[in-house]
């Protein structure tokens, strides 16, 4: 009976008094503010690009951005390079097809230089991303003022950046946090599909297929719904079996995206690598060391990730479907290795999950105190942004 309500899509007093057009418009305001706070931290970064005296569009193909661009431009390679020593070398097989197609579909339809096709297709997807994560919180009965706060610490969180450029961060989350929404109020095919859509975008979608698969399993065994769960559980893979084989068929092999993954080193090896670097940074090794604010970010991220997994489990008003896709993007954070230093952003989608903790004390305090901190925080945000994108010489 416990599990049946923390699955509820909602308190019953919260639907009926929020009417179709009330909800509409609270989500219009969280985008409005998600777009302010978001905008703000965008006009630091090109402001400090700028004074640094480099160009918009060499910062909109720095990192991940390139491969996007180039992808999208060019299309895939037909094979995998390898070195002398036999292992692949960095390809764009590794990268999943949709956000370069949607890049793409937005040049030819409007004729802007690919760069700012790939700034507008990441900025429609987190307004849409924006509106699922007001709606996440009024599902699981938040009040609309923690559902606003948790946009804006969303917008203003250290890594948001990649949610401003051409990277795939803002698609995912557009499609996971709606695709969570729908699996709370037991919308099984509108869930599936949408972690059908994520498929295409990340392969850290398999943390989602994991929860949707978990989920609609537990309704088949109540034998709640009727046949929408059995479409869940087995449609939800679908998005990226298909991205594996696609990108796989590129290069004329089954595991081509896999070969291709093996050089960007994101095999899962169980965290030994992020417990040897974060060692590195505690006892100062040289190896682990980071040199600057990089590395106590990422420490803080791995340990304050995991007491909120832990805290979201104890309050009792978060359904467990959400405790468990963040308990599954710790695991697959803390072992994989990867570039250590992107660990951060690998979590930002599954973030607003998380802030669901601090975005309900936070809407009671003060309008002046929330303005100052989602202010303060945009600023800080573009400022370390601009660290990572246009001064910092590896992939953040």
């Amino acid at each position: 009976m416990k599990v049946v309500t923390r699955l509820a899509p909602a308190p019953a007093p919260l639907k009926a008094a929020l009417p179709v057009h009330s909800a509409r418009r609270e989500a219009a305001l969280a985008v409005v503010l998600y777009l302010a706070v978001a905008a703000a931290g965008f006009a630091v970064l090109l402001l400090i690009n700028h004074h640094l005296g480099r160009g918009v569009e060499q910062l909109l193909r720095r990192w991940d951005s390139g491969h996007y661009l180039h992808i999208a431009k060019r299309g895939y390679p037909g094979e995998i390079p390898y070195g002398p020593d036999g292992e692949p070398k960095f390809s764009t097989i590794a990268f999943f097809p949709l956000v370069p197609g949607l890049i793409r579909v937005v040049h030819v339809a409007t004729g802007i230089p690919f760069p700012y096709a790939g700034v507008l297709v990441s900025w429609c997807a987190a307004a849409v991303a924006a509106a699922g994560v007001y709606r996440l919180v009024r599902t699981v009965g938040g009040r609309p003022g923690a559902g606003y706060a948790c946009v804006a610490l969303w917008a203003c969180s250290p890594y948001a950046f990649a949610l401003w450029v051409p990277y795939s961060e803002a698609v995912f989350s557009a499609a996971l946090l709606w695709s969570l929404v729908a699996l709370l109020e037991r919308r099984w095919l509108s869930a599936a599909a949408l972690c059908v859509l994520a498929g295409a975008v990340r392969p850290t979608a398999s943390v989602l297929i994991g929860t949707v698969v978990l989920t609609a399993g537990w309704a088949v065994i109540r034998r709640q719904d009727g046949w929408r769960p059995w479409v869940a559980l087995s449609t939800a893979p679908l998005g990226l079996l298909g991205s594996w084989l696609f990108l796989g068929g590129k290069v004329g092999r089954v595991d081509g995206w896999f070969e291709a993954e093996r050089a960007w080193d994101q095999q899962f090896d169980f965290g030994r690598a992020t417990a040897h670097l974060l060692k590195g940074m505690l006892l100062y090794h040289r190896a682990g060391r980071t040199g600057d604010l990089r590395g106590a970010v990422v420490l803080g991220l791995v340990v304050l990730t995991a007491i909120g997994v832990l805290a979201l489990a104890l309050d009792r008003q978060v359904p467990w479907p959400l405790v468990v896709l963040v308990a599954g993007a710790w695991l697959l954070m803390v072992g994989t290795p990867g570039s250590p230093l992107s660990k951060p952003r690998f979590m930002l989608p599954f973030l607003p999950v998380l802030l669901l903790l601090a975005a309900r004390p936070l809407a009671r305090a003060p309008l002046g105190v929330r303005v100052c901190l989602y202010g303060g925080g945009a600023v800080v945000s573009g400022w370390y942004a601009a660290g990572l994108l246009v001064l910092f010489e590896g992939s953040p």
